[in-house]
């Protein structure tokens, strides 16, 4: 990587929003599900995969102790919201992978677009692996997903659609062009190369904030793409069920309301013992 992506991302925070950040109908899906299901009834042991502060700050099961593992420690200073909490809950840095948590001992692991940051062919399985391993077997995992559409849309389509007035917010066509910008799973997207194709249409900024009421702020979290070597991955909604069935039982897969919420799937999960 050229540049440090993830402190100029935590500085960002603030500026991101919906689909990349989980909106309310997403957390009250979790938290039903949570409290229907009587997930930690009495208490117990939650692994939240990140330090989303959205997931960090819902309505757990009481008596719930929360364990948040990420691995940019920028993230942890900057987002993870330790004065707002209410609960036993702290935050490390640590590797999804290899976990310091002891096999099933969670009673349930909730993630938000992890394997965005993960690759398919060194990662996925091993994700799953992970997470089935440290779930309880009464356990759950409840995992968001963004995942891109079967067939890609074409890149000067969604720009149409930016300059029309069709797109809502930066944040949705920001992960537009990111999947139309996607290979195959194995490739998925190199992060700079969604800041070059956004730089060569040469948009005035000036243009969407006095056209659509869009900040500067938002608009400009797309400059933290810049000259980065990252590779995000976007599975289809067949490739990640493929994979997690190998380790999950699926029990329900949700498909939200709000604009992209149809690429942004909740899954819920059993572990296969």
């Amino acid at each position: 990587m050229t540049k440090d992506h993830w402190n100029d991302h935590a500085r960002q925070w603030s500026y991101i929003g919906t689909p990349l950040r989980p909106c309310a109908e997403d957390i009250q899906l979790i938290e039903s599900y949570m409290h229907e299901n009587d997930a930690l009834s009495g208490g117990g042991n939650a692994l939240l995969l990140g330090v989303t502060p959205e997931l960090a700050l819902m309505r757990w099961p009481e008596n719930t102790r929360l364990l948040a593992i990420d691995r940019n420690q920028a993230m942890i200073d900057g987002v993870w919201p330790r004065e707002d909490l209410r609960m036993e809950a702290k935050a490390v840095s640590g590797d999804w992978l290899a976990t310091p948590c002891k096999t099933g001992s969670m009673g349930i692991a909730v993630g938000d677009g992890c394997l965005t940051l993960l690759s398919f062919q060194q990662h996925y399985a091993a994700f799953f692996q992970e997470v089935q391993r440290v779930i309880s077997p009464e356990g759950c995992f409840v995992i968001r997903h963004f995942t891109r559409p079967q067939k890609a849309e074409r890149v000067d389509d969604i720009f149409s659609d930016l300059l029309q007035g069709n797109i809502g917010n930066f944040h949705v066509f920001k992960w537009r062009l990111a999947m139309a910008l996607h290979g195959s799973i194995e490739e998925g997207v190199v992060v700079g190369e969604i800041w070059d194709a956004w730089n060569e249409k040469n948009i005035p900024l000036e243009r969407l904030v006095e056209e659509f009421g869009w900040s500067r702020e938002s608009i400009c979290t797309i400059d933290n793409y810049k000259n980065v070597d990252t590779v995000y991955t976007f599975p289809t909604v067949q490739e990640v069920t493929e994979m997690a069935d190998q380790y999950f039982t699926q029990e329900a897969c949700h498909f939200m309301d709000y604009e992209l919420g149809e690429r942004c799937p909740t899954f819920f999960l059993k572990p296969k013992k």
